[in-house]
């Protein structure tokens, strides 16, 4: 059986069925189906059970996956050690990142992800922090890219860079200020992001309301078209926004902002990926936020989060 034959085989007892992990693995899924049912001829018995929906794995199909994990595992390190003896990483990499920095990180990056990492296969997902936390525990994901600090034991937080948080007026707002402090935007609804979102329980610390915001939104954009609307303010990324708008407007110093890490956890060995991801980030972040010094750094609560 092949490297190819085992990802495939992954993929279907991580997805359970055999559209998903087609499409996953980037395949037609008649092609995934057939190499995966070789495996199970060159074995002699069934990985899956395909009379169920969704696609159930075996008792012995258990014990090959997880088998087959580990291989994966070694055959990328191999990868790895390859890769320190050529210009480029080698291999393939799997990063979650949340959406309050992906909507302006990844159109960033994405251009030199496929020029520098030309021999790497990216698969990157916007997701939130609880579901990045658990696919990294379970090793479906190797990358997190999210809001820290976090301080979870088994999970290693790299710093990248520190970002302000700044308040997004209505058009016809008069009490606007070259910055902002409580007084400002108090008068003002609160508009904020869902429950599944580190960014509204940090924009709930900042503004020092403990209730729930009149409008929660599952997208930046929606909140942003909501006070184009006049019905109120809400808290945005600097980076995500035209900060030469005249409704655009800071905080009083010292600047809240939240920290940015790529997480992962320990035992993770694609350290030549993790060097050059990180210099590449910190290529199209500003050097002013490159240190935390002159921020005051908002927590996170992963128990609301």
């Amino acid at each position: 059986m092949t490297i190819t034959q085992l990802r495939y085989i992954v993929a279907l007892d991580q997805f359970k069925s055999f559209a998903k992990a087609a499409e996953h693995c980037l395949v037609a899924q008649p092609t995934l189906s057939l190499q995966i049912q070789k495996v199970e001829q060159e074995l002699g018995f069934e990985l899956f059970d395909r009379k169920k929906n969704p696609v159930i794995t075996t008792k012995l199909g258990k014990a090959v996956v997880d088998q087959a994990k580990n291989t994966l595992k070694e055959a990328d390190k191999l990868f790895e050690i390859a890769g320190q003896w050529k210009d480029e990483p080698a291999g393939s990499i799997s990063i979650g990142i949340i959406p309050t920095v992906s909507n302006y990180l990844i159109p960033s990056i994405y251009q030199s992800l496929q020029t520098e990492f030309s021999k790497v296969n990216f698969r990157i997902s916007e997701l939130p922090t609880l579901t990045i936390l658990e696919k990294l525990e379970s090793e479906e994901i190797d990358l997190g890219i999210l809001a820290t600090p976090l301080k979870i034991p088994n999970i290693v937080e790299h710093p990248l860079y520190y970002e302000p948080f700044v308040v997004y007026y209505p058009k016809d707002a008069k009490e606007k200020s070259s910055s902002v402090s409580m007084k400002h935007i108090e008068k003002y609804p609160l508009l904020v992001l869902g429950e599944e979102h580190c960014f509204r329980h940090q924009s709930l610390k900042i503004c020092n309301r403990n209730s729930l915001a009149k409008i929660e939104s599952g997208s930046v954009e929606t909140l942003k078209r909501m006070v184009d609307m006049g019905i109120g303010v809400t808290l945005l990324p600097k980076l995500s926004v035209n900060t030469t708008s005249d409704r655009v407007v800071p905080f009083s110093s010292p600047e809240p902002a939240r920290e940015i890490s790529l997480v992962y956890k320990k035992g993770f060995y694609k350290t030549r990926i993790l060097k050059k991801l990180t210099s590449l980030i910190l290529g199209v972040i500003p050097n002013e936020y490159h240190s935390k010094e002159k921020f005051k750094i908002i927590g996170v609560s992963l128990n609301q989060d």
